[in-house]
């Protein structure tokens, strides 16, 4: 019996999973030595925590009236009240609980960031590889096709696209910030990288012996641009919660919560109402944000001396 499924066929493939584990293994120990990256796991992890105990502490511990991070009120205090025992970071000046909001926006900041992250290394991966093992007449066009979003960089295309269309969501946005930098800037880094596989003897041999070009790509090059694109997921991941902030900071209403909203009404509200910017309120989104995108870039800073070891060695 010949074909995928012969014990030939079964036996090649273990070998390969067995193959890619080790791989995998041994990019992984090298990434935990790198303190930074480390860091920056221990973070994404808290803000993992934040995003889960959210619904779960409105489910047992909050009063529903109380802590919604919408509609929000504590009739018992004068708003914006300071730190408490109650609320343990305060409110803002309609009331809403900072701690509340705070933590339902860490969801959406991973929606989007995720989304743009899979996207973008999707299709950079796709378009790069296609780019360089084909050559010719599709390098050229994908190449100039890339050249063409690089005139228009994937965070301002964002911010004009949350302005114009207000309703759109976290994931929707979030892919299209990954169609623009996958398309455009990770596809000719990944072409380039691509470059140097596609031209390894060993390539020219899986031709010879007859490997199939889906073949060759997927067991052969894809495998060696996995690190870097898992660099452009985290950058990507920053970028596009950054942009998103952005949106909500300039005043353009979102149909979710988010850090820039909570830092926007900080400013707005308080105007309004002559209260004065609270620290409280305008802190935590700020430093939220902050280490957020901050835990992302450690973390593909460990990725990319994963990708490049020689950059460790400096």
């Amino acid at each position: 019996m010949k074909g995928p499924f012969s014990h030939r066929g079964w036996r090649r493939h273990k070998i390969r999973l067995q193959t890619n584990w080790q791989r995998f293994l041994n990019d992984w120990r090298r990434l935990i030595q790198n303190r930074l990256a480390v860091l920056g796991l221990v973070l994404i992890f808290i803000f993992s925590l934040m995003a889960i105990s959210h619904p779960l502490l409105r489910a047992t511990v909050w009063q529903a009236g109380y802590y919604n991070p919408v509609t929000g009120y504590d009739l018992e205090l004068m708003h914006p009240a300071p730190p408490s025992w109650r609320h343990l970071l305060g409110t803002d000046s309609l009331g809403r609980d900072v701690l509340s909001m705070l933590l339902a926006a860490t969801k959406p900041a991973f929606v989007i960031g995720f989304a743009a992250a899979l996207t973008t290394a999707l299709i950079g991966t796709a378009s790069g590889t296609l780019a360089a093992y084909r050559g010719g007449l599709t390098d050229r066009a994908l190449m100039h096709l890339a050249d063409a979003f690089l005139l228009l960089p994937a965070p301002l295309f964002m911010i004009i696209i949350g302005m114009r269309f207000r309703e759109i969501g976290p994931f929707p946005l979030g892919m299209l910030y990954g169609i623009i930098a996958g398309a455009g800037g990770a596809a000719i880094i990944m072409r380039s990288h691509a470059l140097t596989v596609v031209s390894k003897p060993y390539i020219e041999a899986a031709r010879v012996a007859g490997g199939r070009d889906l073949h060759i790509l997927w067991v052969h090059v894809i495998p060696h641009l996995l690190p870097l694109a898992a660099l452009y997921m985290m950058l990507s991941v920053t970028s596009s919660v950054v942009a998103d902030a952005f949106v909500s900071f300039f005043g353009f209403s979102r149909d979710y919560l988010n850090w820039g909203t909570i830092i926007y009404s900080s400013f707005i509200y308080s105007s309004y109402l002559d209260t004065g910017v609270e620290w409280h309120i305008l802190l935590p989104p700020s430093v939220a944000l902050s280490l957020f995108a901050t835990a992302f870039y450690l973390v593909g800073r460990g990725v990319h001396e994963v990708a490049n070891p020689r950059l460790g060695k400096h």
